[in-house]
């Protein structure tokens, strides 16, 4: 069975899964769709029991996202957790903006950031990033959508719809850098997973009562892409 969880920031998300086990007593297996970092909200799958076993084809459905960027300012961990430094800043128009963006769409060769969960040796890449090394480590993903929401210099708001593995925070950082602003994000939010959305998530809150039992889902119920 699958539970879907709006993750509030400043938690893991295995801190939710310890979250949810605390509240619930749950006493089976729990696993998650895809991180969202800590910094970050938005929809969490849960996946119990015997529905951990479907965490690949998870990663076979897009993911949506409502990223908040600052100009003129960059961390080292291209959001707002890590030490803010001053950057270039340069004041944009909404037709270079979204003219920009059309280079950003389709399947693009990404850096995976250094402060990142992925590992190299065996070793978790933000371990490397700690001691102040670099590596270099590239991913193909696939970024089927991009839209401009707002923009009020120094702020700029961005919806992406991008295939699993995509790091929504260098993807900002590599778009205006490319005119020529330094930035971080300092808001992300997940909405959409596939079919799940963001909108029939329960909060943390939700699990104090045995209700949540009521929103469990049933993955045969829906289709996987080939």
């Amino acid at each position: 069975m699958l539970l879907l969880i709006n993750k509030p920031p400043g938690l893991s998300s295995y801190d939710v899964i310890r979250v949810f086990k605390r509240k619930t007593q749950f006493k089976g297996k729990v696993g998650h769709a895809g991180t969202l970092d800590p910094f970050a909200n938005g929809l969490l799958i849960l996946l119990l029991d015997s529905s951990t076993k479907l965490f690949k084809q998870f990663q076979t459905f897009s993911k949506t996202y409502i990223a908040g960027c600052r100009l003129g300012y960059k961390t080292a961990t291209l959001d707002i957790e890590g030490k803010i430094t001053k950057g270039i800043e340069k004041q944009l128009n909404k037709d270079e903006i979204i003219k920009q963006l059309n280079n950003f769409i389709g399947q693009i060769t990404q850096t995976v950031p250094i402060f990142s969960a992925k590992r190299y040796k065996g070793k978790r890449l933000y371990k490397y990033g700690q001691e102040g090394k670099t590596i270099s480590i590239t991913n193909q993903i696939n970024v089927f959508n991009i839209k401009l929401l707002n923009y009020l210099h120094p702020l700029i708001f961005f919806q992406f719809q991008v295939s699993s593995g995509t790091y929504i925070r260098q993807l900002c950082v590599d778009i205006l850098q490319s005119l020529d602003n330094d930035c971080f994000v300092y808001y992300l939010t997940r909405t959409q997973i596939g079919p799940f959305s963001l909108k029939s998530a329960l909060s943390l809150e939700d699990l104090n009562s045995d209700n949540w039992r009521s929103n469990l889902l049933d993955p045969s119920a829906f289709s996987f892409p080939e």
